[in-house]
Order: C-alpha cells, then structure tokens, then sequence
C-alpha cells in the first residue's frame, strides 16, 4: 500500500515526465532543463531578498520568466527546432537581462557558461553549425554586457560577494545537474 504523504509526489513526478517526454531525446533533455530552471526562477527573486533586502525588487521580474522556460516543452510539440532555438536563446537574453539590472560583479554572468554549455548539448551533429552559432550568442552577450552594465557595488561590498558566492554555487549546481541529465552522445561516434 503506498504512503499517503508521497503519493502527491510520485503523481507530481508522473505528470512532469509526461510534460517533458518527447521522442527527440535531446529535445526532452532540454524540456526538462526548461522546465526545472523555469520552477526555479519564483524561488531566485526571494534568495536574493534574502541577501538584498528590497534593493532585490527589480529583480522580481524573474518570476514571469517561469512562463517563457515552461513553455518550451508546449513549442517542442509542433516544433522541435522553434523550441530548441527558444530554449537557448531565452536562457542567454534572461541571463543578460540579470547582469543588466542587478549589476556586474556579483556573479550573475556565471550563468552564461551553462547557457554555453546547453546551446552545445540541445543539437546533433547534423545541426552542429548551428549549435556553435548559438554557443557564441551567450559569449557576445557577455561582452556587450559588460560594456553596458554598470557594478553591482550599489549593494555593497559585502552584498556583493555574498551574491557572487550564492551564484557561483547556482551556476556550479546546475552545471552539474546539465552534465549528469545530458542524453548519451550516441550522434558523436558512429558505430
């Protein structure tokens, strides 16, 4: 007989790995990548209250990005392309959007590596170029950034590398996640 206090998490699991299957396995990769940094981001605002106080207001705006990311898996039914393509560049455009409000130096364009390293892990190798390609967007959104983002140094010193501690181990955390949930690179090696 199952345990009443987990059986809501095993039908919450069911469900979600009915919205996030497809037969592309990169394509579910990536839903689930979607759909697992998108139920993050109502919880990323409120770590950063923590650490912020109400000078972490502008970045409440996080909490609409759940939409765009959980719908990739909705895109990915009728066009696997479109949601790869939605998937890797929203993730860049939300991280530099970060860097634009809340400042450089606290850690926020950490996030660009992981977006690097989807772009290079969503496409086979029948669409190689066009992985590369979207592997540069993170990599120039980083530099425009850089030139036109001001310092996070309005939080203070000691904000700021509390911010850049909570996401270098954000960006560590979910890297790793990427790394161990990435299909098998059975495209790579022909056998």
């Amino acid at each position: 007989m199952p345990n009443r206090s987990t059986g809501w998490i095993t039908r919450i699991a069911s469900a979600m790995g009915g919205f996030v299957a497809h037969r592309d396995p990169r394509m579910a990769y990536g839903n689930l990548i979607a759909v697992l940094v998108g139920s993050n981001q109502p919880l990323f605002p409120l770590t950063l209250y923590f650490v912020l106080g109400d000078a972490a207001r502008p970045s409440l705006w996080g909490m609409i990005s759940t939409l765009f990311f959980c719908a990739v898996p909705l895109v990915a039914r009728s066009n696997v392309s479109a949601a790869k393509l939605l998937l890797s560049l929203y993730a860049s455009l939300h991280t530099a959007a970060y860097v634009l409000l809340m400042g450089q130096g606290a850690g926020f364009e950490l996030y660009f590596l992981p977006c690097i390293l989807l772009s290079a892990l969503l496409f086979p190798a029948r669409q190689r170029l066009l992985g590369w390609a979207l592997c540069a967007v993170p990599a120039l959104l980083f530099f425009a950034v850089q030139r036109l983002a001001g310092q996070a140094g309005q939080f203070g010193a000691g904000a700021v590398a509390s911010l850049w501690q909570v996401n270098a181990i954000s960006v560590a955390c979910l890297t790793a996640m990427m790394g161990m949930l990435a299909p098998a690179p059975r495209d790579r090696y022909p056998s």
